[in-house]
C-alpha cells in the first residue's frame, strides 16, 4: 500500500469521524437520534439543524449532510501552518490562522475559543498565552485546560513528519501550548501523534493489535521525558508556567504520563478480555462530565476502538459516533486517523465521500505527503490584506449579496454561496449567516451578531 493512499485515508476518515460524531455528539438515547435522524444508529450523513449561541442571542444553525466541525477545522489550520522540512510556524498558526478562525468555527469549546481570543493580545506570543479570566461566573484558567483541542488538530503534524518521533513529539508540544496549559492536553496530543505515526508503517494484513499496543505503550515516561525537547520556547514557558503554581509542572507532567500508561494497561486488559466498549468507555471516563473530553482520555479511547475493529475498519468508527454521552466526535475522529493511517482511503464507503471539502482534504494530504518525502516547494499560505476584493473579516456592516466574490484572510478569495438572517430574542438584533465557497477548495460559514439599522 502506498503512503498516499494512506495519508489521504487517516485525513478523510478523520474528517468523516468527526463529520459523523458531530451529529451525536448531543444525542441522548437511541430514541433521540430516531426522533432526529429516523434511526437510532448513525452510519450515513444527515442534514440536522444544531441551536448555537445561548438563549438570547442565539441562531439555528441549520448543518448540511456531511459537514465537520470544529476538529477539521483546526486540523487544516495547522496543515496550512506546517513549512518546508515539517515544522510548524506557531506564530502564524496563532496570530493569524486561529485569530481568523474565531469567524467560522463551528462547534466549538469555550476553552479553545477563548484561548483563540486571548492569543490576540499584542503581550501574548504563542509559546506565552498564559491567562485566567471570568465568563458568566466560569473561571477560564490557561494552565487547567487539560481537554482534547489541542490533540484534535495535531494530525497533520504527525503526517508531514511521519518517521521522526522526536520530531513529532516537540513540534506537537509547541503547537498545543498556544492554547492549552494543562499536561492532560499536551500529553494526549504528543500521545495521537505518537499513534499515528507507529501505525502509518503497519500492513493491515498482517496487524497484531497486541504487539503494537506493546510497543507503543512501553516505557511512556521514558518516551515522552521533557528533558528531550531543547527549544528555549518550551524552556521559557516551563518557567513561566512554574511561577505562580502550587506543583511544579514536570511533577504533574509526569503524573499525568503515569495515569495515561494505567490507561493504556487498561485497554489492553480490555481487549485481551474483550470487555463491553461501554465498559471499557466508563472506565476511562469516557462518560463522567469531568473527564468526558479529558485530552488523554478521549485519545486513549480512539487509539482502543482503532485496535478493537482493526479488522473491520469502518466499525471503528461507527462504535465511538453512537456512543451516546461520549465527547462522539473527537474520539470518533482520533479512530478515523489511526485507521485511516493503518487501512488507507479505500476503505472508505460511497456514502461516506460526501463529507465537506473531500477534494480539499485530499490536497492537504497530498501537500503533508510532499514536505515528508521533502518535496515541498510552498510556504505556509500568504495573507490576502492587499486584495481590493470585499472582505468577510470581522464583518462590520451586512452590505453582502450572493454569488458576490469576497476575500478572507488567510483563506483567500471565495464566493457567497448563502445568505441568512435571523432575529435574536434581543430587539434591535440579529445574526447574519453568510456561507462561502473559496477558491482552494475549502467552505466556510460564518456568523456574527449584527445591529438593527
Amino acid at each position: 500500500m502506498n503512503r498516499e493512499t494512506k495519508y489521504k485515508g487517516s485525513i478523510k476518515l478523520s474528517a468523516i469521524g468527526d463529520a459523523l460524531g458531530w451529529m451525536t455528539e448531543f444525542g441522548k438515547s437511541p430514541e433521540s437520534l430516531k426522533e432526529q435522524f429516523g434511526t437510532e444508529q448513525i452510519d450515513a450523513f444527515y442534514n440536522w439543524n444544531k441551536n448555537t449561541g445561548g438563549r438570547f442571542y442565539g441562531y439555528t444553525d441549520a448543518i448540511k449532510a456531511g459537514s465537520y466541525s470544529d476538529d477539521t477545522q483546526l486540523f487544516l489550520s495547522v496543515a496550512r501552518s506546517i513549512k518546508k522540512g515539517g515544522a510548524v510556524d506557531n506564530d502564524y498558526f496563532a496570530k493569524i490562522e486561529l485569530v481568523n478562525w474565531l469567524d467560522y468555527a463551528r462547534g466549538a469549546g469555550r476553552t479553545v475559543k477563548k484561548s483563540a481570543d486571548k492569543i490576540q493580545r499584542k503581550s501574548a506570543k504563542w509559546h506565552s498565552n498564559f491567562y485566567t479570566c471570568n465568563l458568566n461566573g466560569e473561571t477560564f484558567d490557561y494552565k487547567q485546560s487539560g481537554a482534547n483541542g489541542a490533540a484534535m488538530r495535531v494530525l497533520p503534524i504527525a503526517l508531514a513528519n511521519s518517521g521522526n518521533p522526536e520530531k513529532i513529539k516537540e513540534e506537537i508540544f509547541c503547537n498545543s501550548i498556544v492554547t492549552h496549559g494543562h499536561p492532560r492536553a499536551i500529553a494526549g496530543a504528543m500521545l495521537y501523534g505518537d499513534a499515528v505515526d507507529q501505525i502509518i508503517t503497519c500492513r493491515p494484513e498482517n496487524f497484531s493489535w497486541e504487539d503494537y499496543l506493546l510497543l507503543f505503550g512501553s516505557d511512556l515516561t521514558k518516551k515522552f521525558d521533557l528533558a528531550r525537547f531543547n527549544r528555549f520556547e518550551i524552556k521559557g514557558w516551563l518557567k513561566e508556567w512554574n511561577k505562580s503554581a502550587g506543583i511544579a509542572f514536570e511533577n504533574l507532567y509526569r503524573e499525568t504520563l503515569t495515569e495515561t500508561d494505567k490507561q493504556l494497561q487498561l485497554i489492553y486488559k480490555s481487549l485481551k478480555d474483550n470487555w463491553p466498549v461501554n465498559e471499557t468507555l466508563s472506565k476511562l471516563g469516557c462518560f463522567d462530565k469531568a473527564t468526558k473530553s479529558s485530552g488523554t482520555s478521549t485519545v486513549v479511547a480512539g487509539i482502543y476502538f482503532a485496535l478493537k475493529f482493526h479488522k473491520e475498519p469502518l466499525k471503528s468508527i461507527l462504535e465511538p459516533v453512537n456512543a451516546l454521552g461520549s465527547d462522539t466526535d473527537t474520539i470518533a475522529a482520533f479512530a478515523g486517523g489511526i485507521s485511516g493511517a493503518l487501512h488507507g482511503q479505500n476503505i472508505i464507503p460511497d456514502k461516506w465521500k460526501t463529507v465537506q471539502d473531500m477534494e480539499y482534504l485530499d490536497k492537504i494530504s497530498e501537500r503533508l505527503l510532499e514536505i515528508s518525502e521533502n518535496r515541498f516547494a510552498g510556504a505556509v499560505t500568504p495573507k490576502h490584506a492587499d486584495n481590493p476584493i470585499k472582505s468577510l473579516n470581522h464583518i462590520r456592516s451586512d452590505n453582502y449579496s450572493l454569488d458576490e466574490e469576497i476575500t478572507f484572510d488567510p483563506l483567500g478569495k471565495g464566493r457567497i454561496i448563502s445568505i441568512d438572517r435571523q432575529d435574536t430574542l434581543v430587539k434591535g438584533k440579529y445574526n447574519l449567516l453568510i456561507g462561502v465557497a473559496l477558491e482552494s477548495g475549502q467552505s466556510i460559514y460564518l456568523s456574527n451578531l449584527m445591529r438593527k439599522e
